[in-house]
């Protein structure tokens, strides 16, 4: 049950990073960016991000 929980977790935070929202107030905006500069500025981020995509071992 908990791999259900993670895979569920992973695809809201994918969506929601990936996805723009007009409605996102400014400051969820920023949020967003600040979440994309990480990811892409960090080989370990990238790395659990490509972990999580494929799918963990259960």
């Amino acid at each position: 049950m908990a791999c259900v929980r993670k895979a569920q977790c992973f695809s809201w935070w994918m969506t929601t990073t990936l996805h723009t929202y007009p409605e996102s107030p400014a400051y969820g905006q920023k949020l967003q960016e600040t979440d994309l500069a990480y990811l892409f500025s960090s080989k370990k981020a990238l790395g659990s991000l490509a972990k999580n995509y494929v799918g963990l071992p259960f």
